[in-house]
């Protein structure tokens, strides 16, 4: 499945100019792919072709990644490295930079626009990616990272924005799978799983950034401390912020186990990612 995807990716941009070229350089860097697994894995489940998900899951790996070379600019976070190499703007420029995440982002639209599914599908897809991903999801969580800087936050404002930031898009690809898997009735249900599991996933990361390195993140740790940022071991504590964690993945297989379809495969991925170390 990664390998038949990574040519699926590999075969969409050309590059024809250097914004393409900028694009692909963090498109195709080295990468976990969660999100495009997520719903790829959902259509296993049902029993579908996963590769009648590459259209969708390409374009949410777009969006993720246009989200990354933006946060990654000077006016955010700064960071130099991301994915173990050089960070777009680092790469080329800061102008080249956001013209390449703007690129992928609008791109990611017109593929969806261009995939072989019904209109119907389509537009319901095209609905909740511009949600998540837009002002009322990851848009509005980066916004509160941006207002929280030099302030104190509670947990209950860290969750709020991790939620956005991350859980939604997350959640997003999840949903989309029974969209195109036409098992809309589960949409309320996968939404909590992935909004609890991107906060799971960002605790992870906090935890992470202060017990590996460069070489096993492939990017700068410890960047949160540096930009004066909140985080779920600097309010809670790093044995706290772990049973936190725990507490979140074991919230998450029982709504699994209370489901009354099987979605072995689904949640085997999920529980691959409790252990992870990137």
């Amino acid at each position: 499945m990664r390998y038949h995807f990574e040519n699926y990716l590999q075969s969409l941009i050309a590059e024809n100019y250097i914004v393409e070229e900028a694009m692909n350089y963090s498109l195709l860097a080295r990468s976990k792919r969660l999100r495009p697994h997520l719903l790829l894995t959902v259509l296993k489940d049902l029993g579908l072709d996963y590769s009648e998900g590459f259209s969708c899951a390409g374009a949410i790996e777009m969006i993720h990644t246009y989200s990354l070379i933006h946060d990654d600019l000077p006016a955010f976070d700064n960071d130099d490295y991301r994915r173990g190499k050089l960070t777009n703007h680092k790469m080329y420029n800061e102008q080249i930079a956001i013209l390449a995440g703007d690129a992928l982002l609008t791109f990611a639209f017109e593929t969806i626009a261009k995939a072989d599914y019904s209109d119907e599908i389509k537009v319901k897809l095209i609905k909740y990616i511009s949600n998540y991903a837009g002002k009322e999801g990851m848009i509005k969580g980066q916004q509160f990272d941006m207002d929280y800087e030099n302030q104190e936050v509670d947990i209950d404002q860290l969750s709020e924005m991790e939620i956005l930031k991350t859980g939604k898009l997350i959640a997003l690809p999840l949903i989309c799978g029974l969209i195109i898997g036409e098992k809309e009735e589960y949409i309320e249900t996968f939404n909590k799983i992935g909004l609890k599991l991107g906060l799971a996933f960002q605790i992870q990361d906090d935890i992470l950034d202060i017990t590996s390195d460069f070489k096993q993140l492939g990017k700068q740790t410890q960047s949160d401390e540096y930009n004066k940022k909140s985080t779920f071991v600097t309010l809670l504590g790093l044995q706290k912020a772990q049973k936190t964690f725990e507490i979140i993945y074991n919230e998450i297989y029982e709504i699994f186990d209370h489901l009354e379809f099987n979605f072995k495969e689904t949640k085997k991925l999920i529980a691959s990612m409790e252990n992870r170390n990137w």
